[in-house]
């Protein structure tokens, strides 16, 4: 399998390369903390050049645009959602957690939801729609909600205030019901599953951490998908394996994944 994602029309496939050693937590290129700020800067990507605005970077000048952070994952992520056989998004996504390519925070957990939850759908198989359609999800459904999510930044949740976690569960609804910005009842039932989902994600408070915005998301998507659709995914449980791997602290006890 290929380290990289080479589908990505904005990254030539030459441009991400995986440097030797990158740091999956803090700055990828050396370790470091990473600066916040709330205002952008023009700052230049360390390992493609590209030349972007930001408002997170490495206080010794690194920066690693949107396409070069996540390139040593998309590749899995894509693998995995396409073939796996499960009906539990909650086991889809704590198996695409668990890769040694995913870094500790980022954009990179937003197509993870989708990819969860349309995967678990399209294992699911057939179900119907309000105005009784048949449907069932197909892999073009999976990739387009990929590549939808793709499009969210890093810390959307902060600097646009809406967690790219949440969003992903409009995204999936808005698939499920081929909504456009032309139509009213699939528009508004997408709009409102991301409120639903957002709302949930907010209410965990901060900082934020990436994981726990994924499994809070899921939670909300598929009782969601009960509540709007009588469609019944079954739903593991597991404790969080991440308590070392967050850039912001663990929340500990004070997260219900941590128990």
């Amino acid at each position: 399998m290929s380290d990289k994602e080479t589908s990505n029309a904005c990254c030539p496939a030459t441009c991400c390369a995986s440097p030797a050693e990158t740091h999956l937590q803090n700055c990828m290129v050396c370790g470091g903390q990473l600066l916040y700020q709330s205002h952008a800067e023009e700052k230049t990507c360390n390992y493609c050049g590209a030349l972007s605005a930001t408002s997170v970077f490495c206080p010794d000048g690194h920066y690693v645009c949107e396409a070069c952070h996540g390139a040593g994952y998309y590749a899995f992520l894509q693998q995995y959602a396409l073939n796996t056989s499960s009906r539990d998004p909650m086991s889809i996504a704590e198996a695409l957690l668990q890769s040694p390519a995913l870094p500790s925070l980022g954009g990179e957990h937003h197509p993870l939801v989708a990819a969860a939850l349309l995967g678990a759908l399209k294992n699911h198989g057939e179900f119907l729609l309000p105005d009784g359609t048949r449907r069932c999800i197909t892999d073009a459904d999976i990739l387009e909600g990929m590549r939808r999510m793709k499009q969210i930044p890093s810390c959307s949740c902060a600097y646009h205030g809406a967690c790219g976690a949440g969003l992903a569960v409009g995204t999936t609804f808005s698939l499920l019901l081929g909504a456009t910005c032309a139509n009213d009842m699939e528009r508004t039932l997408a709009m409102r599953a991301t409120n639903a989902a957002l709302a949930a994600i907010a209410d965990c408070g901060g900082p934020a951490c990436c994981k726990q915005s994924v499994r809070t998301a899921i939670l909300s998507g598929v009782g969601l998908l009960k509540e709007l659709f009588r469609i019944h995914l079954p739903l593991s449980r597991s404790r969080c394996f991440h308590q070392k791997d967050t850039s912001h602290g663990c929340k500990g006890m004070a997260c219900r994944f941590s128990r």
